[in-house]
């Protein structure tokens, strides 16, 4: 390649996937490609693990990470089996790159907050007994030691996870599953930059009251807030890193 033509040369940035998202997005692939169809039944854990070359923690996480996106369902004491309703045009991930401007920023949300309102809307009305306490996990957070953003990052896009699986919306799980990619960067960059991890908890506390309470427009306001936070966190980091270069 000759010098002058090396400044023409587009290249994507690199995103360092979880080993979790690497075996959710292997078992997509076998979801998409006809090897696993609707209402087959996976192989035990053990043996995703030994054919994966992973521990079995991160065959867990990837197949609870499937479940909340609606591609699978867990029957207790029988296993694990891909549903009948997934929608096969959603299968794949939306390949993102990492956006980081202003104008992308305000993109993202603009979709984001719409689809996680209306989820937390539904969730208010439909949640369970057992994805309340599930949603609430996002407690854990305050067990960590010191400051752990990929513990912190996984626990909080997990709540929003499973916000979106209690409304009880295969379409709307997916959609969700399908920017995952792209919230893992921002929820991340947004850990970063808080000092208070209280506060953060606080927001996801106000959220999964009104979520408890059943009330969908609390739920829904409660949700915007944190989002909107969230995304002042966001442009923060985006100026640091401007002022940077």
């Amino acid at each position: 390649m000759q010098l002058e033509n090396i400044s023409k040369v587009h290249l994507k940035p690199i995103v360092q996937n979880t080993m979790t998202e690497l075996v959710a997005e292997r078992l997509v692939d076998l979801l998409s490609s006809g090897t696993l169809k609707p209402g087959d039944k996976l192989p035990p854990e053990r043996d995703l693990a030994a054919q994966l070359s992973v521990g079995r923690t991160t065959v867990r996480e990837a197949l609870k990470l499937l479940t909340l996106s609606g591609l699978l369902e867990a029957r207790r004491g029988d296993g694990t089996y891909v549903r009948h309703e997934f929608g096969s045009f959603l299968l794949r991930q939306i390949e993102w790159p990492v956006l980081l401007s202003a104008h992308q920023i305000d993109m993202v949300l603009e979709v984001r907050q719409p689809l996680e309102v209306q989820a937390v809307r539904m969730a208010a009305e439909r949640a369970t007994d057992k994805e309340l306490e599930r949603i609430a996990r996002f407690r854990e957070v305050l067990e960590i030691e010191g400051r752990d953003i990929e513990r912190e990052t996984e626990l909080d896009l997990d709540f929003h996870h499973a916000v979106a699986a209690a409304a009880h919306n295969d379409l709307l799980s997916h959609l969700m599953l399908s920017l995952n990619s792209i919230l893992r960067q921002y929820i991340e960059l947004s850990n970063q930059m808080t000092d208070r991890l209280e506060t953060t908890v606080a927001e996801h506390q106000e959220i999964y009251d009104a979520i408890v309470a059943q009330d969908p427009d609390q739920a829904a306001r409660a949700m915007i807030k944190h989002l909107q936070i969230s995304k002042r966190l966001i442009m923060k980091a985006f100026d640091r890193e401007t002022e940077a270069e």
